[in-house]
């Protein structure tokens, strides 16, 4: 692992978004699939009944109940919609849940995360008041306990921003690593050794198809006491403009994030939780499907990929690919740069995801995209390098 001294300039993924057109982006991680038809409809007919007014900054009673019976479904954790404090919110979108966070616990704190990270840990963060520190994994995307352990007990003990929380973000973005136990038991043994809260991102965890399931770290031994869980809708139901997620815990620890939310956004959009609650348990297979077809895209994307040169990190999920550019190339900035020059073609260099060098050859495919748009860029790709 190498210091940093002199703060890098990071590609900017909105702006590398709108400079592509829409056949050629694999850049911004949003799922750009269609909306289900009956959620559509049941937001249109809500909306034309005019049920468009203020709601509880909690979220609609009807989506808090669906959620609690998801989480208990395909979390194995029981959580009270009745609970006061509350154990479970709506929030406007996973970012809403880290805003209301950051506010309540991270001012004048830091919480770490585990580089290559996800851009808004950190911008939330000191957006708020707060600062985020790095723990770079190695080339494996792996890490020792004692330097963790290390790393967080020097962050905690200085007079500045000490260390407050963890973020772990499982299925990673940028990278999709899922993960494993024994890595969630080791940062549960961090976490409570430091008395440190956790924030588990969990955004993507319908998209785990490798060995390696989906474990919310809040439900290892110890650790509801002292996690608070995100998530959000706008991928797995491709309503990223929606702006719904939400976030559970133990009612002390998200009590205060409610009360922040409730300043900062006042409520989750009224008539489109409403829509949501109605069809959010309705499918059994929903979340089976949405992991097979995916699959699906990951085997497409990455076996083109390879064939161009491109060495394919095996994270053990499915919505972004974690790329080493063809070894002929070391600055994948400089190399997308030339993607979109030569054909209109982009995903995102890994320097936007780090502090050090190490990851400039890296690069994050979005695969969220229908097949027919995965297939042209993927003639782009091949036209820019062969």
């Amino acid at each position: 692992m190498r210091e940093q001294t002199a703060k890098k300039i990071k590609p900017d993924i909105r702006a590398i978004t709108r400079l592509v057109p829409p056949s050629g982006n694999l850049v911004q991680g949003q799922s750009e699939l269609p909306i289900d038809p009956q959620l559509a409809k049941e937001a249109a007919e809500i909306i034309a009944a005019s049920q468009n007014h203020y709601g509880g900054s909690e979220g609609d009673q009807n989506l808090r109940k669906a959620i609690a019976e998801k989480i208990k479904k395909y979390n194995g954790i029981e959580v009270d919609v009745d609970a006061k404090p509350l154990e479970i919110m709506v929030t406007n979108g996973g970012t809403g849940a880290l805003i209301g966070i950051a506010q309540s616990y991270l001012r004048d704190k830091s919480a770490l995360v585990f580089e290559p990270y996800y851009p808004y840990h950190r911008r939330i963060l000191e957006e708020f008041g707060g600062k985020t520190e790095t723990f770079e994994l190695d080339e494996n995307l792996t890490f020792e306990k004692d330097a963790l352990h290390a790393r967080c007990k020097e962050l905690k003990d200085r007079g500045e921003y000490p260390l407050r929380a963890i973020i772990v973000c499982t299925p990673a973005n940028p990278s999709g690593k899922v993960m494993t136990q024994a890595e969630l038991e080791v940062i549960a043994e961090v976490a409570q050794s430091l008395d440190l809260l956790v924030i588990s991102d969990e955004v993507y965890e319908h998209y785990v198809t490798g060995e390696n399931p989906h474990i919310p770290i809040a439900s290892l031994p110890g650790m509801w006491e002292r996690t608070i869980t995100v998530n959000s809708f706008s991928k797995s139901w491709n309503i990223s403009g929606w702006r719904l997620g939400y976030a559970y815990g133990k009612g002390e620890l998200l009590a205060p994030v409610n009360s922040a939310a409730n300043v900062v956004y006042v409520c989750p959009v009224t008539p489109l939780q409403a829509a949501l609650s109605r069809v959010l348990m309705k499918y059994d297979n929903y979340y089976e499907d949405l992991r097979a077809k995916f699959d699906g895209k990951r085997h497409l994307v990455s076996g083109a990929l390879r064939e161009l040169g491109f060495d394919i990190y095996n994270s053990g999920s499915a919505f972004y690919l974690w790329t080493r550019i063809p070894e002929e190339y070391s600055d994948a900035l400089k190399f997308n740069e030339m993607l979109m020059e030569k054909a209109g073609v982009a995903g995102v260099p890994g320097s936007a995801f780090a502090d050090s060098d190490d990851w400039d050859a890296y690069m994050r495919i979005c695969i969220a995209r229908e097949d027919s748009v995965l297939e042209g860029a993927l003639e782009k790709l091949r036209s820019a390098l062969k």
